[in-house]
């Protein structure tokens, strides 16, 4: 009876590890943040959904624009190019270093099969999470942009590629799978109130779950997927969140859960399940980061003339000491605290204003003095000139007709 026992226990031992490990957060082992290699649809500015990632606290981000040079389309020289410049030089360092891999709008030919490779093995064998999102250029491409279904990255993806046309330009709505209405990548979100657009028509493979479909062109069409392979999680959002064209998603407040949720997923970290106060927490991030941009450029401007910024300084390093605080109160899921704690350093960064506000008035008093002196000065002499040659010249002879004696 104790050898069954023994053998039971042992039996027990060997698979708890696995079990364990199944849904164990793919993050920094030092700081437990998410860190984010972002190709393709990667720019930092408005409109593309970079700026918005790098907003969250709990994802370090890592852009690489391989889609565009400035505003033009990148060439594979080019795209190759940027590929040296960021990407690790050895497979060991792509792994240690990044926890999620997202791929949007770029090229299948722009990555050589040793990147590809990389990708691939990072999510089946060390637990990478990877996003694709959509674009004329993801999935199965468009025109004279290949399917990225042959390809490594293709072996990971939870839905075949087949090269069918991308509707630009076209709106649709997202309709949540039934029996997934409160799965943690769509929950508590108002999707009936967001047109999307410009999707390519993929297909779900066998064992991929497909969380939202489209309402139109065609319906049914598979929007949003994943699937759980090897040790990592692979997901699919089949919209393009770059550009000009969504720009009802991008000044959605929910496009920043959004977006977080797809990152957190497929790194298996946990979605908050209070969306008021995730939306809420967001909101007021973007809030104090619009701010202390603000701030900082009012410093800026102010110190040109000289001004006196030893107290908005003094403030904004306090308003970043609060700031470590909320991103540490984040990072450990106590949202309620870390909201309290940015609240505080919104009303800390908006003294710095205030006081970067009153420096530049105080600098800019004096060439205010300086004008006033000037235009003051130069309007008097003006005047004294003009009346001793108009008004006075009564006073004087007139000169009479000279002429030369010859």
């Amino acid at each position: 009876m104790r050898i069954m026992e023994l053998a039971i226990f042992l039996c027990v031992l060997m698979v708890l590890p696995a079990c364990i490990g199944d849904d164990e957060p793919k993050v920094d082992p030092q700081t437990g943040q998410i860190r984010v290699l972002f190709m393709g649809d990667a720019l930092m500015k408005a409109g593309f959904v970079t700026p918005i990632l790098a907003q969250d606290p709990l994802i370090v981000m890592s852009p690489v624009p391989v889609e565009f040079i400035t505003t033009a389309y990148a060439s594979i020289e080019e795209a190759a190019t940027r590929l040296r410049m960021y990407m690790p030089r050895t497979e060991k360092r792509y792994r240690s270093d990044f926890d999620v891999v997202i791929i949007a709008d770029a090229r299948e030919p722009f990555f050589p099969a040793k990147i590809q490779n990389w990708v691939r093995d990072g999510v089946i064998e060390t637990g990478q999470g990877f996003l694709m999102g959509g674009g004329p250029q993801s999935f199965g491409g468009q025109a004279s942009h290949p399917s990225w279904g042959p390809s490594p990255v293709g072996e990971i993806l939870p839905c075949l590629c087949p090269p069918d046309y991308w509707d630009l330009g076209r709106k649709y709505f997202m309709v949540i799978q039934e029996g997934f209405e409160d799965h943690p990548l769509v929950r508590n979100i108002p999707w009936k109130t967001i047109p999307l657009g410009n999707h390519q028509r993929v297909e779900e493979k066998s064992g991929a779950k497909v969380i939202a479909r489209s309402s139109r062109y065609p319906a049914g069409s598979p929007i949003l997927m994943y699937w759980d392979i090897g040790e990592g999680r692979s997901e699919a959002f089949v919209f393009d969140w770059g550009g000009n064209g969504p720009q009802e998603f991008h000044r959605w407040s929910y496009a920043p859960l959004v977006m977080s949720n797809l990152v957190y997923y497929s790194a298996k970290v946990k979605i908050p399940e209070d969306t008021t106060l995730f939306l809420r927490l967001r909101t007021k991030l973007t809030s104090f980061y619009s701010s202390r941009s603000y701030s900082i450029s009012v410093m800026d401007f102010a110190e040109k003339f000289g001004a006196n910024l030893r107290n908005a300084e003094t403030e904004l390093k306090m308003a970043d000491d609060m700031r470590k605080e909320v991103i540490r109160l984040y990072v450990q899921g106590e949202y309620e605290d870390s909201l309290s704690s940015l609240e505080e350093a919104l009303e800390k960064i908006t003294e710095v204003s205030e006081l970067a506000l009153a420096a530049k008035d105080e600098a800019l008093i004096w060439v205010y003095v300086i004008e006033w002196f000037t235009v003051s000065g130069t309007g008097m002499i003006s005047g004294a000139i003009v009346w001793t040659l108009m008004v006075r010249r009564t006073a004087y002879r007139e000169v009479g007709v000279t002429r030369f004696n010859l």
